[in-house]
């Protein structure tokens, strides 16, 4: 025989099952959220369908901002030298804006030959002495480490000798077959047209040609060194005949006019000089006897200056005719 529970008890187990359901809701609703807020991590790190994190992550917005360039590495610093000319290296430093450094030049034997400082960048040409080999050194002070290096700048090979190249001469004439390009003898110089090597004075040469100038080992080659010609080939002129020069009026003797007196003609006498006084001889013309020409022999003679022996007589002449006085005048 069974009895009807209290009224008290009813209401206690209620209240218990009612409880007992609000706490399963209440669990399962912190579990939802819970698997709710892993999911997204769990996408990203295990690969999760791509759709998925297109929903539930946003998309980054472009930007019109421009990225910066780097910048240098503070503390950066480079060198370079190289060999300029004879007895000249060429120094070029870079480091960052602003920043100013020491830089030497030192030869095998760590002989400082140049030094100074710069801010930012340096490229200069320095005068060193040649026979030595060189390095450029960067540091933060005359006396700090060295922040950079260059490779060494050899300058122990000889010096070139500086040479400059004559102009050749286009030997341009009428004609094809004697055209040439004369070249001169310089020492250290060698001439080319094209790949052809000229030999010093004439080489044949027709059409458009362009010679060049180069130096051989040990040389420098200064001033221009291309030249370029157009050969004209257009043919020599016919021969002319020879030209005929101008009569001289000395070439010619004129002619006398009928009823002048031509000029004399005086022939000394043998060891004697011809008087230049003498007395012309006139002869007369007649409309019978034709002019003589300065061609005809002249017949004139002149007087001839008396001899050695002429004077001789006259001498004694006179010695004897002063004797012959004097004997009949003395008493």
């Amino acid at each position: 025989m069974t009895y009807p529970a209290p009224p008290s008890v009813h209401r206690w187990a209620l209240r218990a099952l009612l409880l007992a359901i609000t706490a399963v809701c209440a669990l399962g609703a912190l579990t939802a959220v819970g698997l709710a807020g892993a999911a997204p991590a769990a996408a990203t790190q295990g690969g999760a369908d791509p759709a998925v994190n297109a929903s539930t992550t946003p998309e980054p917005q472009p930007t019109d901002t421009a990225s910066p360039a780097p910048s240098p590495t503070p503390g950066y610093a480079e060198a370079s030298l190289v060999r300029s000319a004879c007895d000249t290296v060429q120094l070029s430093a870079r480091t960052e804006a602003g920043r100013t450094l020491a830089y030497r030049i030192a030869d095998e034997a760590g002989r400082v030959a140049a030094s100074g400082t710069f801010t930012g960048s340096l490229d200069a040409a320095l005068p060193v002495t040649a026979g030595h080999t060189y390095t450029a050194h960067v540091s933060e002070g005359a006396d700090g480490g060295s922040l950079a290096s260059s490779a060494s700048a050899d300058l122990r090979e000889p010096c070139p000798v500086a040479v400059a190249a004559d102009a050749p001469h286009f030997d341009d004439q009428c004609g094809a077959e004697r055209d040439a390009v004369v070249v001169p003898l310089i020492i250290g110089v060698d001439y080319r047209v094209g790949e052809a090597e000229l030999a010093p004075g004439a080489n044949a040469a027709h059409g458009h040609v362009t010679v060049e100038a180069s130096a051989r080992p040990g040389y420098a080659l200064n001033g221009p060194s291309r030249w370029v010609h157009a050969f004209i080939s257009e043919p020599c002129p016919a021969t002319a005949p020879p030209a005929v020069g101008p009569v001289t009026p000395a070439s010619i003797a004129p002619e006398p006019q009928p009823g002048t007196v031509p000029p004399p003609t005086e022939t000394a006498a043998p060891g004697a000089a011809a008087p230049s006084s003498a007395a012309p001889t006139v002869v007369p013309t007649s409309d019978a006897t034709p002019p003589r020409t300065s061609a005809e022999p002249s017949s004139q003679t002149g007087v001839a200056a008396p001899g050695p022996l002429a004077w001789g007589i006259m001498i004694s002449l006179v010695v004897a005719g002063g004797v012959f006085f004097w004997s009949k005048t003395r008493h």
